[in-house]
């Protein structure tokens, strides 16, 4: 999606409003490490202030993850509120927070995608309490316990393992 500025330039019109829907690209999610996501819904406006213009946007939809430690699919609702200022990038003072455009339009979805990744967390688990999976045999200790072996022996010492049976 990108936003025409043509009428807010010609001073045709003082305000934008927009809402549209989107769906991630399957590069982005793979960015992401995503499984999947819903489309999501975007709304806002974009309003001129002198030479300058004030961007608001909102959106909200559903990105699908692996748990990091069991691997079950986990739903994260994102949903966040963006304001940025946006100016010509022909103009010289310009703040590392400001967008900048180039001849009549922005790209909102490098916006979104950008702030979507911002608000993701560190870690996605299924669960605080989430077990994970066993490291030996692969089961799910969430749903089963697991039979493996626990003692653990240097392989340097092995040798020594016998020497008193």
């Amino acid at each position: 999606m990108t936003l025409d500025l043509t009428k807010l330039i010609s001073g045709v019109q003082s305000q934008i409003d927009f809402e549209f829907e989107f769906a991630l690209d399957k590069s982005y999610l793979e960015s992401i490490g995503s499984v999947d996501a819903s489309l999501f819904k975007v709304s806002g406006y974009l309003k001129k202030l002198s030479e300058r213009y004030d961007l608001t946007l909102t959106y909200s939809g559903e990105v699908v993850f692996e748990c990091h430690r069991c691997l079950q699919n986990v739903k994260l609702t994102l949903k966040n509120d963006i304001k940025r200022i946006v100016v010509s990038e022909r103009e010289s003072d310009v703040d590392a927070e400001w967008l900048t455009y180039e001849g009549y339009a922005i790209p909102l979805v490098p916006i979104l995608e950008e702030d979507i990744t911002l608000i993701l967390p560190l870690q996605v688990l299924c669960a605080e309490s989430c077990k994970g999976l066993c490291p030996s045999c692969g089961v799910d200790l969430n749903k089963e316990t697991c039979t493996c072996d626990e003692t653990k022996i240097d392989p340097r010492l092995e040798a020594l393992k016998h020497l008193f049976t």
